[in-house]
């Protein structure tokens, strides 16, 4: 039975800060709830103090700058979930929905109390690492397989696949479903000994898609020149996520292309330099950070969407968002191509090299594409299964085959007392925890 189901969401960070597993997580939330299921997330509390009655907030330190936000499992942080969730009533499948502190306070959640145990994997871990710590990416990596094995019990054994994928190998042990965003990452996974049982997407908001009055449709696009072709390029400002490469390939494509970059980052500020180097300011403008609704609204309102990371998405969300609304789309990395038809969907280009010089020629190929009164269109068909809703209706199958699989595993024994000293110190105190929503 999946019948008014209580699901706990463990996340690494707070739902209501940006990021693409923050709007999935949203996302799912709504949809699930939707259907008559009740969604708790567990998740550090957000660094600018945003509350959400749905969002168990944990005391959490910041890291990165800022960046982010980490939650320390220990026995006392154990104590803290188990009385706020003991307050919501009793929880049927905890989902992991983060890579990290959340993933494992999730699993330690899920030993304590037997319940069915689901991971997303939302991030290409082996590919962040090596993005964002360059040489010292293996280090880095050890250093979180260590953490892991120490706060779970689980260890990691190597594959040769990279250490990001046995990484995730560890944790996806004793889940009872292991879900992957796309085909050609569940591919990668299972080559690394990742037991992947479904892909399911991040799908598109059902009400957005409606609401959308289509292109030509902003107040922005009303005022652009009519013979300009406007890309769409939206993401973090970051070495994985290609957008200096993107500048520098504008510069080289037909006068008639134009282009609106939104969102931020550590390589923000150079990319400004660069459109003022490259004498661009009449055809690229720097939008910094937009909330959701903005975003779909200028993706909506452009020519054609693009995706400039190669290797790096687990999915690449906004491709689907840009196609759910109709909107053509130009990616550079050929898996993703490849999920959405290759060769055979018209309305997808794909540049092949790594070079702005490459990416330049497809962005030329794809405008003339647009252009013309005969271009290709997006197929209603094609977009409507993309939506949410149809992507919550399989995650619920998924619970449902994890409720009917489960068989409460024994805990590693280093682990036992922990546990069981951290329940006791839950059901012992009564004093209220200190989350956002007890």
């Amino acid at each position: 039975m999946t019948d008014g189901l209580h699901v706990c969401f463990f996340t690494d960070q707070h739902p209501r800060t940006l990021g693409g597993a923050q709007a999935s997580v949203l996302l799912q939330r709504t949809f699930l709830e939707r259907a008559g299921h009740t969604v708790t997330i567990v998740a550090p509390q957000d660094p600018a103090g945003s509350a959400d009655p749905g969002v168990i907030a944990l005391p959490a330190l910041t890291v990165a700058q800022g960046q982010y936000s980490a939650v320390l499992p220990s026995r006392g942080t154990d104590a803290r979930v188990d009385r706020a969730l003991e307050a919501r009533g009793p929880v049927d499948v905890v989902h992991l929905q983060g890579d990290f502190w959340g993933a494992w306070l999730g699993k330690r959640y899920a030993a304590r109390h037997r319940l069915p145990l689901v991971l997303t994997t939302h991030t290409n871990v082996d590919a962040s690492f090596r993005a964002v710590a360059g040489p010292a990416a293996g280090l880095g990596l050890r250093a979180v397989a260590a953490w892991q094995r120490h706060v779970t019990g689980d260890r990691v054994r190597r594959s040769g696949h990279g250490g990001g994928y046995d990484y995730l190998h560890a944790l996806a042990s004793g889940a009872d479903a292991v879900v992957a965003p796309s085909g050609h990452f569940a591919a990668r996974l299972r080559e690394a000994g990742v037991p992947v049982t479904a892909v399911i997407p991040t799908g598109v908001h059902d009400d957005d898609v409606a609401a959308s009055t289509g292109r030509g449709s902003t107040e922005d696009d009303l005022l652009r020149k009519d013979d300009r072709i406007r890309l769409v390029w939206l993401g973090r400002f970051s070495a994985e996520k290609r957008p200096l490469e993107l500048i520098e390939a504008i510069a080289a494509t037909d006068q008639h292309i134009e282009a609106d970059l939104y969102g931020t980052g550590t390589l923000f500020d150079r990319a400004r330099r660069q459109v003022q180097a490259l004498g661009l300011t009449d055809r690229v403008r720097l939008h910094g950070v937009v909330d959701h609704t903005e975003a779909l609204r200028a993706i909506a309102s452009a020519d054609l969407l693009v995706q400039t990371s190669r290797g790096f998405e687990t999915q690449g969300m906004t491709v689907y968002e840009a196609l759910a609304l109709g909107v053509p789309v130009v990616v550079c990395d050929r898996a993703i191509a490849d999920e959405l038809g290759g060769d055979a969907t018209p309305w997808v280009w794909c540049a092949e090299g790594p070079e702005p010089s490459s990416l330049a020629q497809v962005l030329d190929s794809a405008a003339r594409a647009v252009r013309a009164p005969d271009g290709p269109r997006v197929p209603r068909s094609f977009s409507t299964g993309l939506l949410q809703s149809a992507q919550s209706e399989r995650l619920v199958a998924v619970y449902a085959q994890a409720l009917a699989a489960h068989r409460p595993q024994s805990r590693p024994a280093a682990l036992s007392a922990r546990y069981s000293s951290a329940r006791r110190g839950a059901r012992s105190s009564g004093n209220a925890s200190t989350t956002s929503a007890p």
